[in-house]
């Protein structure tokens, strides 16, 4: 075969480069626009626990779903680029009924045949962990509000939970905090030399108690206590005596609203720690002075572990959101409130900036930094989101919010220890 000549193969060049170009011409010039489907509404999907045990708490801690959407709505909607226009915000609920696995299926049927545009987390650690592999298998990114595992963190750092985003503090993380906070009291307050820890038997508890335990281990904290207890405990009394006998300096309760008869059984046996630590849902104003039947007094010196970054509402722009959330919500908020509805925020700015494109979507909350209610937001995977107007411990001072107490940068009043002896 005879081969082509020098001026034969720059003829083909030029040939093929003007192809190109006339393609890439075509492509972005004269090609008709995508003609996109029509578009009335984004439609919002969540499976949480709106009956059970845990629904009186799910609907406080995702009150800021029905909020978000309610200021959205106020303004037109939520703006879709590629629409041009803002569009109305639907909330597609479903029951899970506090069950994983019904959870799991309504979630499926939310995405496969609902077709939402975008999902809202579940209620819980364990469900957050059950659920991000549907959504990544699906590529819906998730911000998960009430949500903390080492185990998934590493999943979120190795790349295999690449569509989940936690707002609050994991237990490493928040292992660290107590530690320090520890070290901080026992050096220039009170001596915390033996710390009991007591644990709700399920993912949160197990991973939460582990992380916490270890971090004072190393520290050179003993801890003489660390037991679990069943998820549906009555009586507290065994481990209080227990507690007791162990001649523990603080107490800290790795559970959800068990933490409330815990609480209510040390006033009445009169077992006074120097601090008591409690989990999720002891922090929330609407739960402790309505259902849970404490008074303000009651609590002076009670600490919460999780639910940051956290603010106390002291800035005028917060203290103005926390006015507003009494007003729609009839409670003031807990520290962790406006960190949830800041969360929700980024998804809905990445919404307005990148459209309705959930890989843009997920890039955007991985890269980029949002203003959000609780100033500069940004989040990192497999670790607490940054937020400039929060802190981490909180602590119950005698007012109808809890205050800030660590970091020392980021405290909106001093740390109250020993605490006081219950109120008669």
């Amino acid at each position: 075969m005879k081969a082509i000549t020098k001026m034969q193969a720059i003829i083909i060049a030029v040939i093929v480069i003007v192809a190109v170009v006339a393609g890439v011409i075509y492509l972005f010039f004269l090609a008709p626009p995508k003609v996109l489907p029509p578009k009335d509404k984004v439609v919002i999907g969540v499976a949480h626990t709106l009956t059970g045990p845990a629904a009186a708490a799910c609907r406080l801690h995702h009150a800021y779903y029905y909020m978000i959407i309610e200021d959205y709505n106020a303004k037109g909607g939520l703006y879709v680029p590629e629409y041009g226009k803002r569009l109305p915000i639907e909330l597609k609920e479903y029951d899970d009924k506090n069950s994983i696995d019904t959870m799991l299926t309504l979630v499926e049927k939310l995405i496969i045949e609902d077709k939402v545009d975008l999902l809202f987390a579940p209620w819980g650690t364990a469900f957050n962990f059950a659920v991000f592999p549907l959504t990544e298998r699906y590529r819906y990114p998730l911000v998960a509000l009430t949500f903390g595992s080492e185990i998934a963190a590493e999943k979120m750092r190795r790349g295999e939970f690449k569509y989940a985003f936690s707002v609050l503090g994991l237990p490493s993380e928040t292992g660290k905090e107590i530690a320090d906070l520890f070290e901080y009291i026992d050096k220039r307050m009170t001596p915390i030399k033996r710390v009991g820890i007591i644990y709700h038997s399920d993912q949160h508890g197990v991973e939460y108690s582990g992380a916490i335990f270890s971090h004072l281990v190393m520290r050179g904290i003993e801890v003489p206590v660390h037991q679990s207890y069943p998820p549906d405990i009555a009586d507290f009394t065994p481990l209080i005596s227990t507690l007791r006998a162990a001649n523990v300096d603080v107490v800290i309760l790795c559970g959800y609203m068990e933490g409330a008869l815990f609480v209510h059984q040390c006033k009445a046996q009169n077992f006074n720690p120097k601090l008591i630590f409690i989990g999720p849902t002891m922090e929330v104003p609407g739960l402790v002075f309505g259902p849970f039947g404490f008074t303000p007094k009651d609590l002076i010196g009670v600490c919460y572990y999780d639910g940051w970054p956290a603010t106390a509402y002291k800035d005028p722009k917060l203290k103005a959101w926390a006015e507003d959330h009494k007003r729609r919500i009839g409670d003031y908020p807990f520290p962790a409130s406006a960190t949830f509805y800041a969360g929700l925020e980024c998804l809905f700015k990445a919404v307005e900036k990148h459209g309705l494109d959930r890989d843009k979507i997920r890039d955007a909350l991985v890269t980029e930094t949002f203003d959000t209610i609780v100033g500069k937001f940004k989040f990192r995977q497999g670790y607490s989101a940054q937020c400039e107007l929060a802190g981490t411990i909180t602590q119950w001072q005698g007012g109808t919010m809890m205050e800030v107490i660590w970091p020392p940068e980021a405290a909106s009043a001093s740390i109250i220890c020993p605490k006081p002896a219950w109120p008669s």
